[in-house]
């Protein structure tokens, strides 16, 4: 079993398309406009969600590929990198707490605030790229 290099550079590519857009909007918009604005906001956690499925999926990947591992859950994925040193122990938690906002996102979306999902999109986009060069650095290894 090997990691699929093409597949895990598309998902690496959706996100960084994902954050993208983000980046596009809360830069081109003043916060109250964006927080105004119900589309936007769907926008806003329609993009944070599916960038960070596809780091459950990456980290899934790899789990299973690389380390011969079946994680149970995102977070066991993730658990998984941290052990095989791909990531460290704060980079774990970092992960682990996006996973928990993905959650909250989908499961108990009432209970998130748009000015949260706001927050979330202009302070968190460099943990993206943290993971994203940690796994580049896996693949071309």
């Amino acid at each position: 079993m090997t990691v699929d290099t093409e597949r895990v550079m598309q998902k690496i590519a959706f996100i960084k398309e994902q954050l993208g857009d983000i980046k596009s909007l809360t830069d081109a918009k003043e916060p109250t406009e964006i927080l105004n604005d119900k589309i936007l906001v769907k926008g806003l956690k329609y993009s944070l969600q599916t960038a960070i499925e596809s780091m459950i999926d990456i980290a899934f990947h790899l789990a299973a590929k690389k380390y011969h591992c079946a994680p149970e859950e995102s977070r066991d994925a993730f658990r998984i990198l941290k052990n095989n040193k791909v990531i460290n122990d704060d980079e774990f938690k970092i992960f682990s707490a996006m996973v928990g906002f993905r959650n909250r996102m989908v499961h108990l979306y009432q209970n998130i605030s748009d000015e949260r999902v706001y927050e979330y999109s202009i302070t968190k986009l460099n943990d993206f790229e943290v993971f994203i060069n940690r796994v580049s650095v896996l693949i071309r290894q």
